[in-house]
């Protein structure tokens, strides 16, 4: 009976101390309108042109990764179902442009942020 006892009371401040710390979120909030959408978009856009002429210039590879992770942080506020496919893909370039970036081939990242460039182009919205 105790131990019964001892069991369902731990289980209960486990179950209130989860719905504490989830009913808090630490993250940013994703755009929930269309305007902070296309404004993500916009965002994504005009890093990744950020990123392209830093990868041209070919001297800096911290700022290109910089640049990159812009990208990255902007992508998380695009939200809806007609993006899912499309940011997906978009990542995948994103991502080994970075790798690339690391590895200091800043050729091979201007290749992945043009074809970034290019999807991001294709998007379902207004922030070309």
């Amino acid at each position: 009976m105790k131990k019964t006892m001892k069991t369902v009371l731990t289980a209960a401040i486990i179950a209130v101390s989860g719905g504490v710390i989830t009913a808090y979120p630490t993250a940013p909030l994703a755009a929930e309108t269309a305007e902070g959408v296309t404004a993500a978009v916009a965002a994504v856009k005009a890093n990744l042109e950020e990123a392209l002429k830093l990868a041209q210039e070919g001297t800096d590879p911290r700022a290109v990764l910089d640049a990159l992770g812009a990208v990255k942080q902007a992508a998380k506020e695009i939200t809806g179902d007609q993006f899912g496919m499309p940011v997906q893909r978009l990542m995948t370039n994103v991502r080994r442009a970075r790798g690339m970036a690391r590895r200091g081939d800043l050729a091979g990242a201007e290749e992945q942020i043009k074809q970034a460039l290019e999807q991001v182009k294709n998007f379902p919205v207004s922030g070309r």
